[in-house]
């Protein structure tokens, strides 16, 4: 197992880990089914023609691609049995097709039971209650008598889904009884809610140490989830509609169940005590991320997200095989390419976005400045341009680091957004329909021995500093601070991980004045009013936790975090951080990027 070597981050706000790793074996790709979004119509509302969307639009647009795996497995996840299909099986037209359009579910029981699917949703309902009733034993049937003088109960119902598979086709159709848990009252029904998930940042080391060691990765959705805690509380709910009880019938809740405001909290737990009980300890630097070491000291992870495992193992034996939210898959040399391409169409499709869409060749125009203005935007503007942030963050933070600053920037007016800035959201969204088929890229060189390509496992985002600067110096070395707090996190990570550890993180800067001021401090001249608390990162260079190189500013890829920049160096920065094209899309005329603004 060959250690990581060192990390470097880039000091503009940013927060990058780059360990030097083998990649090595090769493994089979693993689809993730991600979140599902819904499709409200956004057709009603068209803004006037922009001179901000129209500089940079082009049809497709497409980054230089890497080789495709042959062989791609597909886990299903109930049953513990794989099939496996080739990319031969899939005929160009279906390779380059985004998936279909997605209509909203029903949103009541009146909406089901008034479709045409009325007698599939009424079955999924049945065969949900008497699941939750008789396999969990979730809940009795009482009388209302049994109820304590002064007792909530909650409320309950259906929440309906269309369960489809990556190319949008309709595989079954899910009905969840969920209590609707906003009539609990904090101290009486519940005392704590918070429960904890991985970061991001740290399910891409482990995905990084995967790559470098040749680790069999795999994902488990368990099977409801929320129904395995016991309750700290007694709570009683009505029966759903559809479900009709006599008047003096109530369900009373042994179990946790979807909706409750402590449902995550007490999952949590009880997934937390299985895993130590299984041999796991969770790391103090992330608490889900999990490690053991096996009988022959080799490592085993597991990282939580919710009710969603990764598992990370040398031994298939230690997991089973199955299904998660972001598609990983594992090429011929041991790179592994990551990407949420199913979730970004289906949010393409929720905005009525399609095959007709004319693509961006950047996520924002450059020298776009927005501002807030009280009163300027409609409640409908505020609530699409809401649910389209929401979705862009979670795109952004999961494969997406190229669309990390418009997402923020655009976030900040979430409060009062208007006309331009709607604009500007959809200008995200074509830029994401041109590059829907982007992955992240875990890869080695030609020696078999080099970094992961870019930035491509960082902790990306940015942070507004909590003073104004007085001068460049002193903005780029807080940043410096904010970079090197992250490199001390992820080194403590990967030295949890059983990886070895006393290698110091790197961290590049192009601003030599402020790695002067941090190595060493007679040159601080112009500094003396920094607090102590920001000298965190000169601390760290003098106990040897963190080393500091100068980059030029032409090669700072942190700058794709900080501002909106033109096409020619936005694409050389997205090559840098990872980010390919996995297929040729239609109408490109190569697989560079190019264009002006």
């Amino acid at each position: 197992m060959r250690p990581a070597r060192s990390a470097r981050l880039s000091p503009d706000l940013s927060r990058e880990w780059i360990p030097h790793i083998d990649l090595i074996g090769s493994q089979p790709q693993v689809r993730f089914d991600p979140p599902a979004v819904h499709h409200p119509d956004f057709s009603t509302y068209r803004e006037p023609a922009s001179a901000e969307e129209s500089p940079d639009e082009l049809d497709l647009i497409g980054r230089p691609s890497h080789d495709k795996s042959p062989d791609e497995l597909a886990f299903l996840i109930r049953h513990h049995r794989a099939f496996i299909a080739t990319d031969d099986d899939v005929s160009d037209a279906e390779a380059i097709q985004p998936v279909k359009s997605i209509t909203s579910d029903p949103q009541t029981w009146r909406e089901a039971m008034s479709s045409d699917k009325r007698e599939v949703w009424a079955k999924a309902a049945t065969d949900e209650f008497n699941s939750m009733r008789d396999d969990f034993k979730v809940f009795t049937i009482n009388d209302r008598s049994t109820v304590p003088a002064g007792a909530t109960i909650v409320t309950s119902k259906f929440v309906w889904k269309t369960k489809r598979n990556a190319l949008g086709d309709v595989t079954g159709h899910k009905a969840r009884l969920v209590a609707q848990g906003n009539r609990q009252r904090d101290g009486i029904d519940f005392n704590e809610t918070f429960a904890p998930v991985a970061r991001f940042s740290s399910i891409r080391s482990l995905l990084a140490l995967a790559a470098a060691n040749g680790l069999h990765v795999h994902q488990a959705d368990i099977n409801k989830a929320y129904l395995h805690g016991d309750l700290d509380h007694d709570i009683w709910m009505t029966a759903p509609r559809g479900f009709d009880l006599p008047s003096d019938k109530v369900l009373r809740l042994r179990r946790s169940i979807y909706g409750l405001k402590q449902a995550g909290r007490i999952w949590n737990r009880h997934i937390d005590a299985s895993l130590r009980a299984l041999g796991y300890t969770a790391t103090g630097t992330d608490h889900c991320i999990y490690s053991r070491l096996d009988d022959l000291q080799r490592p085993h992870y597991i990282a939580l997200y919710v009710d969603d495992l990764l598992m990370i193992s040398p031994d298939l034996a230690e997991i089973e095989q199955y299904i998660l939210g972001i598609q990983i898959r594992r090429l011929d040399d041991g790179s592994i390419a990551l990407s949420q391409e199913r979730y970004i169409m289906d949010v393409l499709a929720r905005f009525h976005f399609d095959t007709t869409t004319r693509g961006t060749t950047v996520p924002m125009t450059p020298g776009l400045s927005l501002t807030a203005i009280p009163g300027q935007g409609t409640e409908q503007i505020r609530s699409w341009y809401l649910q389209a942030i929401g979705s862009l963050l979670y795109i952004s933070l999961g494969t997406r680091p190229d669309i990390a600053f418009a997402v923020s920037y655009l976030a900040r007016f979430a409060n009062n957004p208007g006309q331009r800035h709607w604009i500007a959201v959809k200008h995200v969204l074509r830029y994401l329909r041109a590059t829907y088929r982007d992955e992240l890229l875990y890869t080695r060189g030609k020696t078999g021995i080099t970094g992961v390509v870019g930035y491509s496992d960082a902790n990306w985002g940015a942070c507004r500093q909590s003073r104004v600067a007085d001068s460049t110096t002193d903005a780029e070395y807080l940043a410096l601070s904010h970079a090197g707090k992250e490199g001390i996190y992820l080194s403590q990570l990967l030295e949890e991980l059983h990886v070895q550890s006393g290698i110091p993180a790197h961290i590049c800067t192009d601003n030599e004045a402020a790695a002067a001021v941090a190595r060493d401090p007679v040159r601080a001249s112009g500094t003396q009013h920094i607090r102590l608390r920001e000298h965190f990162v000169r601390d760290m260079v003098n106990r040897g936790e963190i080393s500091l190189s100068h980059v030029g500013t032409s090669n700072m890829v942190a700058d794709i975090f900080t501002k909106a920049i033109g096409p020619k160096i936005f694409s050389m920065h997205c090559y840098a951080l990872g980010l390919r094209t996995r297929h040729p899309r239609l109408g490109s005329a190569s697989h560079s990027r190019g264009g002006g603004v």
